[in-house]
């Protein structure tokens, strides 16, 4: 199995590509920012092609701009024939509408501008739902939610960590509400000068951000390969759903071989609680660090303190020149890891 982590800005993109049957298969998480895709995800998609290879699933993890923002630009792309990409899973508006018996509401169907500066998120997925509809029928047009059922998919285990019914029914009451929201949070870097050792005294504070709580999480397995793509849900709904699914407690950890940080090692979607139940020695951040301070510092300190001798990656190079200071090495066992040095790409 290898992995891809495409330079998504301040977005995710990435890339799984495995081999059932002979032939070599890929999965697309995400499409980052809207200048991601002629940048980095189009070329890709264009080596598949030329390769004669599919996108056998695309998934929308959620209705941000720096998840889904490529996506659109992908099938507004009119060069480029859209059957190479033969399942998607996205949790549109209709489907909630449809899924909690209410009506469907026109302002669901508002065109965005085009735009990487766009607080419209919501906006953003009605676009992508209105040009998934007229695709031929490769949209599974139900709610990807927590299941205790594994999906089977080309040889591969997926379960669904996120989102669960109570996070998607927040999107379905907030979607409205959500195309005037405004963005306020601070674009500093305000802990990169505090050490491992303090940050991880801090009383954690959960992400409350509707959309980043209706994210899809995943956990996909490949033989003895696990990966965790954690999109930007809230840890408390995929930390639930480990324990519930009986996949892992304190005493018996989950071990990973790979986990894709939540929403950009934001403090509030790394808890210590998951922490505690997951055992993996890799972790990757995706960010130029560009948006609203992220990476947190206190995020990634308290993956270091809970799993010894840890490697995270970044898709980025300036950030992890600048996170630490000379006593986080010198308390802890970790290593930083720039992917841009391996073509972007982590192998298990």
């Amino acid at each position: 199995m290898k992995i891809k982590f495409l330079p998504a800005f301040n977005g995710d993109c990435i890339l799984v590509s495995f081999e059932y049957e002979n032939r070599k298969r890929n999965i697309l998480v995400d499409g980052g920012v809207p200048r991601t895709y002629l940048r980095h995800l189009k070329p890709e998609l264009e080596k598949l092609i030329q390769q004669e290879e599919n996108i056998d699933l695309l998934i929308v993890t959620h209705i941000d701009d720096d998840h889904i923002g490529g996506i659109k630009e992908l099938y507004q792309d009119a060069a480029l024939n859209k059957d190479f990409i033969k399942e998607v899973w996205f949790n549109s508006g209709d489907l909630l509408s449809d899924y909690f018996n209410s009506a469907r509401e026109s302002i669901r169907a508002v065109e965005i501008i085009k735009t990487d500066q766009t607080n419209m998120s919501v906006g953003q997925g009605v676009t992508l739902e209105k040009a998934l509809k007229e695709e031929k029928g490769n949209w599974i047009q139900n709610l990807i939610q927590v299941s205790e059922n594994k999906i089977s998919f080309l040889g591969l285990s997926i379960t669904i960590l996120s989102p669960n019914e109570k996070t998607l029914e927040k999107l379905h009451d907030h979607w409205e509400t959500e195309i005037d929201k405004k963005v306020t949070m601070s674009e500093e870097h305000d802990d990169f000068n505090v050490s491992i050792s303090e940050l991880i005294k801090r009383k954690f504070k959960e992400d409350r951000a509707v959309p980043n709580g209706s994210s899809i999480a995943i956990l996909m397995e490949e033989g003895s390969n696990s990966i965790l793509l954690l999109g930007d849900a809230h840890p408390t709904v995929v930390s639930d759903s480990l324990e519930k699914l009986g996949l892992a407690t304190e005493e018996k950890k989950l071990k990973i071989d790979l986990v894709k940080v939540s929403h950009h090692a934001s403090k509030g979607n790394t808890s210590p609680k998951l922490l505690s139940l997951i055992e993996s020695s890799k972790f990757v951040v995706l960010t130029d660090g560009s948006k609203h301070g992220l990476p947190d510092k206190e995020s990634i300190a308290r993956i270091i303190a809970s799993q010894p001798n840890c490697n995270i990656y970044f898709n980025y190079d300036d950030i992890p020149k600048e996170i630490l200071i000379p006593e986080d090495k010198e308390s802890y066992p970790f290593s930083f890891s720039l992917l841009s040095e391996t073509d972007y790409s982590i192998e298990l």
